[in-house]
């Protein structure tokens, strides 16, 4: 395994985390770095790159989170054996120059989820049991007792269920990456009363995809921005 040495960051046309989480993405696009590598310590990147602790941190909590890097426990940090497609979809990296912008991207989520119930809602053959059996499942398991990270992964489930019933490919992998970004930002779960709000949404979206003709577009863009500026915002 190798240990890579990189120069200092010029260009502060973005943030300095994301210019950080570029660094990385370049790099493994190139294929100087390959899974396996050892990436310098903390207190290394923020010699070489000339940054403070605060955007190292920052474009590591990233690179864990969407399974591009490992921090093993006496070790350090390492690019992952195990990466997810998500690891090297450019994409991802795209959305994530712009991801520090929460009001754009709530907007952007929220839009793209009336793209899917007018595309649920509208298909011959619609079928949402899927949909039905994961939110009645969401209702058992959803417990106060479970840790934020548990609990949205299972408010996650619903959303999939939702983008695998479009049954289009393109939807598919772009909802993936849109929910693998909001992910790190699902904080909503530490309040008290996150439970009985998600479970209120997701039975909303149920209704609005038998809806039918009497689906509203805009009507339900206003109220799911309302609703999820408050749960995702940190």
């Amino acid at each position: 395994m190798m240990s890579l040495s990189f120069t200092k960051i010029n260009n502060m046309s973005r943030t300095i985390s994301s210019e950080i989480v570029l660094l990385i993405k370049d790099n493994l696009l190139k294929g100087a770095l390959k899974p396996g590598d050892k990436l310098p310590t903390e207190k290394e990147l923020m010699a070489q790159l000339g940054v403070s602790r605060t955007p190292v941190r920052e474009a590591i909590k990233i690179l864990e989170s969407i399974g591009v890097i490992q921090i093993k426990r006496g070790e350090g940090m390492f690019i992952t054996n195990n990466q997810s497609h998500f690891s090297l979809n450019p994409l991802i990296f795209s959305l994530i120059m712009h991801s520090n912008n929460i009001e754009k991207l709530i907007e952007f989520r929220q839009h793209f989820e009336v793209l899917l119930i007018n595309m649920i809602i509208t298909k011959k053959d619609k079928d949402i049991r899927k949909i039905e059996e994961v939110y009645q499942s969401q209702v058992e398991r959803m417990k106060p007792h479970l840790s934020p990270e548990e609990l949205t992964n299972i408010d996650l489930e619903f959303h999939y269920a939702v983008l695998d019933e479009t049954n289009n490919p393109y939807v598919v992998e772009i909802g993936k990456t849109i929910y693998e970004i909001i992910k790190p930002k699902m904080v909503h779960f530490r309040k008290t009363n996150s439970i009985e709000r998600t479970l209120q949404s997701h039975k909303a979206y149920l209704e609005l995809l038998n809806a039918g003709d009497d689906f509203h577009p805009t009507t339900a863009v206003q109220r799911m921005i309302r609703n999820n500026e408050e749960m995702i915002k940190e």
